[in-house]
């Protein structure tokens, strides 16, 4: 995937508690294309970093009458990284080489702390469809907001994320080019605009990319259907697909943080002329309605294990003292005495003058000391002017 590691969070930490930062260097010949030799040195420095923290590469082959066949080379590795940063990039004699630093989280480990305790809040936005009369059969036009307050409700009955409808926000201008519409970093500024809106840290998004009829004709009587009545054999089914594009931007710096396609077909057992429409009693007790129930679920599980066990973050709304104020209340779980740091944002650019956010940790803490619905106040250690700490600023609990 193109520009996948601008995908990972782009947060500079110096120690976590849960996991081992670690640094290393890829490189890639170089090619027209920057962004594919980025990406495939990228991908050389993980794999130098998953060698350094135990991985192992595999290898097979298959011979056939003494000819290869076939030849596979896997790494395997006991985690995953996260929080990628890039530290520098340097281009000699037609090779591109990148020295990066990520934290390396053991497998298992955030399932038994559960991250840090703190329901993420999330912002569920509109799914576009990418061909409206695809759901002019069964009167499906409402699905574009009922979906996403489908999947807010299914994903607030989970303990890891609170979920905020915001079906009636549509975040791309062309569903053909989502979820990278605003830019080639797939980063999606008007998620931002949502999350500060709404106090979210991560905007859920989407397109609904297939609605249509597998086998339109399959329901129009046919001559030899009492025939095979007769023998036991029915008339073909008729199969409707359902294919889904859900997308994750972090509100902070609208980063795409996961994507994945969920496709699945089931019956429609309803004629041309029925209006069923999206998420009613009806639609949900016919065969085509249980197999999305089914695919819905896979997307709140999806979601829940990828944004469950990041870092918690709230920005700071305006700082006076020794006191902050926080976008981020009681919902979330937030409780008087709870203690978090204090990270200052910035920006720093790639080889392509593109912007990125950074966060910088300045070893403030602050203690939580008063807990309302909407916004939350804390203390700080030290004085926030003497650390620049202002507006825009985050607070971050791992």
């Amino acid at each position: 995937m193109k520009n996948w590691m601008w995908v990972i969070m782009v947060v500079l930490i110096n120690s976590v508690a849960h996991g081992q930062e670690i640094t290393a260097t890829g490189s890639a010949v170089l090619v027209e294309d920057l962004e594919v030799s980025r990406d495939n040195a990228v991908r050389d420095a993980l794999r130098q970093a998953s060698l350094q923290m135990g991985g192992s590469i595999h290898s097979s082959q298959m011979l056939v009458d003494g000819l290869v066949t076939s030849d596979q080379t896997s790494l395997k590795t006991n985690g995953q990284f996260r929080h990628v940063r890039i530290l520098q990039e340097k281009i000699s004699h037609g090779i591109l080489e990148i020295k990066l630093r990520a934290e390396f989280i053991q497998e298992g480990q955030c399932a038994m702390n559960e991250g840090n305790g703190y329901r993420k809040a999330v912002a569920v936005a509109g799914f576009a469809l990418q061909s409206p009369k695809q759901a002019v059969l069964g009167g499906l036009q409402n699905i574009e907001q009922h979906l996403p307050s489908v999947l807010a409700n299914t994903l607030n009955g989970h303990h890891r994320l609170h979920a905020m409808d915001s079906g009636n926000v549509l975040m791309f201008n062309s569903v053909d080019r989502a979820p990278s519409s605003q830019n080639n970093l797939q980063r999606l500024s008007n998620s931002v605009e949502l999350a500060k809106e709404l106090g979210a840290q991560f905007v859920v998004s989407g397109v609904i990319r297939d609605l249509d009829m597998i086998n339109p004709d399959a329901g129009v009587p046919q001559i030899w259907d009492k025939p095979l009545n007769l023998i036991g054999l029915s008339r073909e089914k008729r199969m409707r697909n359902f294919v889904l594009d859900v997308y994750v931007h972090d509100g902070i710096s609208g980063a795409l943080m996961f994507q994945n396609t969920y496709a699945t077909a089931g019956e429609w057992e309803y004629d041309d002329y029925a209006k069923t429409g999206f998420a009613t009693p009806i639609f949900w007790k016919s065969n085509y309605g249980e197999h999305v129930k089914d695919v819905i679920s896979t997307v709140v599980d999806d979601l829940n294990s990828n944004l469950g066990c990041q870092p918690y973050m709230a920005k700071i709304i305006d700082a006076k003292g020794d006191f902050i104020r926080l976008d981020t209340g009681g919902s979330v779980g937030m409780r008087p005495g709870d203690e978090l740091t204090v990270f200052r944002t910035s920006t720093f650019y790639n080889l392509d003058q593109q912007g990125l956010t950074q966060l910088h940790d300045t070893k403030v803490k602050a203690t939580i000391t008063q807990v309302q619905p909407r916004f939350a106040i804390a203390r700080l250690d030290k004085t926030a002017s003497r650390f620049a700490i202002q507006r825009e600023d985050v607070v971050v609990a791992w």
